[in-house]
């Protein structure tokens, strides 16, 4: 969410306060969030108190922070679920390879990491759950891109302004073409290397993606039989997942 200043209406108010709280990383005080919302604090306080009592805000002590709620609508999100269902999937390519392991879905033509289970070799990789991303340079995003239509598809890539990373893409995706992996060398990361592979729903329809990520002193292709196997896995459990 944004912390951005926002108009006159309600949601756009509820929303503004939830970024602000989100972005601070602690709890705030009302004054606080006036300041970074730039909403008055007489209607931040009335705004408050109506979120509080749907759980979307929790007071501690003179100060505010985000509720318990939030997390019970979100846990309803299909991402969300999906991440739910694909644990054992992720632990065990996790255990077997030593590697960093995500777990990503599409939102509003960006990556959204639903689950990260940090490799061996340390946190190497510059994601952070919840937290979108352009979809062009990960292995992820070029899976998920794969799976848009013709048009939209075309639309993502026409947004990027990295001639490097575009034709990467494009590389990519006719690479996945042909072998249902994608991959990343260094494009996003100096020193890190990726291989994703497709979590597809019954319908043959790209839900997500999943991938394996570690420095680039480690051979990645070895690794890239073990990720798509792992995501095929991943397809059969996510037919429980609600659209």
């Amino acid at each position: 969410m944004s912390g951005r200043s926002l108009g006159r209406g309600v949601l756009d108010g509820a929303f503004a306060i939830l970024g602000a709280l989100e972005a601070s990383g602690a709890p705030v005080r009302c004054a606080e969030i006036t300041r970074a919302t730039g909403i008055p604090k007489q209607t931040v306080s009335r705004l408050l108190a109506q979120l509080e009592v749907y759980g979307a805000v929790a007071r501690v002590g003179e100060c505010f922070t985000l509720g318990s709620g939030l997390f019970c609508l979100g846990s309803r999100w299909s991402g969300a679920q999906l991440a739910a269902v694909g644990q054992p999937v992720l632990a065990e390519l996790h255990r077997r390879t030593g590697a960093t392991v995500h777990l990503a879905v599409l939102v509003d033509d960006a990556v959204c990491y639903v689950s990260k289970l940090v490799g061996r070799d340390g946190d190497v990789a510059p994601s952070q759950v919840g937290v979108l991303q352009p979809p062009a340079g990960s292995a992820v995003g070029r899976v998920l891109i794969a799976g848009l239509p013709w048009e939209q598809r075309k639309r993502v890539l026409g947004a990027v302004t990295d001639r490097e990373i575009a034709k990467g893409a494009r590389a990519a995706l006719d690479g996945f073409t042909r072998s249902g992996v994608a991959f990343d060398h260094e494009e996003v990361s100096a020193g890190l290397c990726c291989a994703a592979a497709p979590v597809i729903a019954r319908s043959g329809s790209i839900t997500g993606a999943l991938s394996v990520s570690v420095p680039a002193s480690r051979p990645l292709s070895p690794l890239a039989d073990q990720v798509r196997a792992s995501a095929r896995a991943l397809s059969r459990l996510s037919d429980a997942v609600s659209a």
